[in-house]
């Protein structure tokens, strides 16, 4: 009997190990997501690998053509504005095929597709308007005006939309007749200091700002319920070294992403620490590549 307990003991061992074993290969095996970047001033739009912080030019702009913004159609398509030229354009990375979805909009600058994927809100920066693009008719119509400068726009799940008017301010906008039907003050008007880029994080169903103002470099958090706007917001400051934080995407699984022109980084938003800071010159709209997250 005290043998067999021995090997049944031995067995029990071995099979942990093999347990821990299998474990540890998996999390070793894990990979990191992968970025589309609009860069700037680059006036391209690049790939960041985050595993060996390799970045690739996937297609080149060129000219005048200055990039804000960047998302993601369903196809998995890359949509980015070009203020300077005032359009938004559509690059197929699979086809390498680039067009123009929409022209004669200046300062054309944040995107987001609506809920159902037919339509699309176009930040103007100034004189801070929202516009409505049509992808069936290649139409265009105002949603919102007088906001004063308009850049971060987005939904919640329960179908609010906000958006950074006016440099210092987050507003709740009826996305049906454009009134704004909250206001959340960031800090004391200032210039250009505020909030920048804005997503939302199904992790803390939050809003997310990135915030260049008179107060330093932060990550804003912005919890929202289906009444919307809350009157409150938390605020985290960023590392010495980054500055100017612009475009910014959650995974939903507690990591926000962000462009900040210098470098592209990773936030953990539960431990309140950049995991990543890779020199990326000229990073401003970031999405993450499907299937890497």
């Amino acid at each position: 009997m005290f043998v067999l307990r021995k090997l049944l003991l031995a067995f029990l061992l071995l099979a942990s190990f093999a347990s821990f074993s299998l474990l540890a290969q998996t999390v070793t095996a894990q990979t990191l997501p992968q970025l589309y970047i609009s860069n700037e001033p680059g006036k391209s739009l690049q790939l960041l690998n985050l595993n060996n912080s390799v970045l690739t030019t996937i297609f080149n702009v060129g000219g005048t053509g200055e990039l804000d913004d960047l998302t993601l159609n369903a196809a998995g398509q890359l949509i980015y504005s070009i203020p300077s030229l005032g359009e938004v354009d559509l690059y197929d990375p699979v086809a390498k095929t680039n067009k123009v979805l929409v022209s004669g909009l200046k300062w054309a600058r944040d995107l987001e597709i609506e809920p159902g994927g037919q339509t699309m809100l176009i930040a103007i920066y100034s004189p801070g308007s929202i516009v409505r693009f049509n992808f069936a008719s290649g139409t265009t119509t105002t949603l919102a005006k007088k906001l004063g400068t308009c850049d971060g726009i987005t939904y919640d799940p329960y179908g609010n939309l906000y958006a950074v008017a006016n440099h210092n301010t987050i507003v709740q906008i009826n996305p049906t007749t454009g009134a704004i039907i909250k206001t959340l003050t960031l800090e004391p008007h200032a210039g250009v200091n505020g909030g920048d880029g804005l997503t939302y994080d199904s992790y803390t169903e939050s809003l997310w700002a990135t915030h260049d103002g008179t107060t330093g470099y932060k990550l804003l958090q912005i919890p929202v319920a289906a009444a919307g706007l809350p009157n409150s917001f938390s605020s985290f400051d960023l590392p010495a070294g980054i500055t100017s934080p612009d475009g910014i995407k959650s995974d939903g699984k507690g990591n926000l992403y962000v462009g900040a022109i210098h470098t592209a980084f990773v936030y953990n938003i539960a431990t309140n620490t950049v995991t990543q800071n890779i020199t990326v010159k000229g990073a401003d709209g970031v999405s993450l590549v499907p299937g890497t997250y």
